[in-house]
């Protein structure tokens, strides 16, 4: 999660649990370091917790601009994730929002999503999880 600072929530895990209880655990609060937030995703996918044979995603979701920094150290980070290897999406939740910049920041176009409430979120996680290239039996459930 990101705002004033980055918290790493979880580390990669498989424990659907885990990550349940560390998604649940996100407050908001003031600012929006989105620059942050795509820093402490790719440390996470540099770690040894990363696998080798697993596409390396970040999925960004914002109800904000970029601030108390410029917007243009966020497209700096996510320009150095991508270079990296990483496949970058951006969510943009709300109507306060640089869509443009967001839009630069995702890996392709069509990888930025809008929508003015959370009610869409659940279609778009599920559309991120189809552009990801996994085999089928990787997902939770086997679903």
């Amino acid at each position: 999660s990101f705002n004033s600072d980055a918290v790493l929530r979880s580390p990669l895990t498989a424990n659907r649990d885990a990550l349940d209880q560390a998604l649940a655990a996100i407050r908001t609060d003031q600012f929006t370091r989105i620059d942050l937030g795509i820093a402490a995703g790719a440390a996470e996918l540099r770690s040894s917790r990363h696998l080798l044979s697993n596409t390396p995603v970040i999925i960004t979701l914002t109800d904000g601009r970029a601030n108390p920094v410029p917007v243009s150290e966020a497209e700096a980070q996510a320009r150095a994730a991508k270079n990296d290897g990483v496949e970058l999406f951006t969510i943009g939740l709300g109507s306060d929002l640089d869509t443009e910049s967001l839009r630069r920041m995702a890996s392709r176009p069509e990888y930025f999503y809008l929508t003015p409430d959370a009610n869409a979120l659940a279609g778009i996680y599920k559309a991120i999880a189809v552009a990801i290239p996994c085999p089928a039996n990787a997902f939770w459930g086997r679903r």
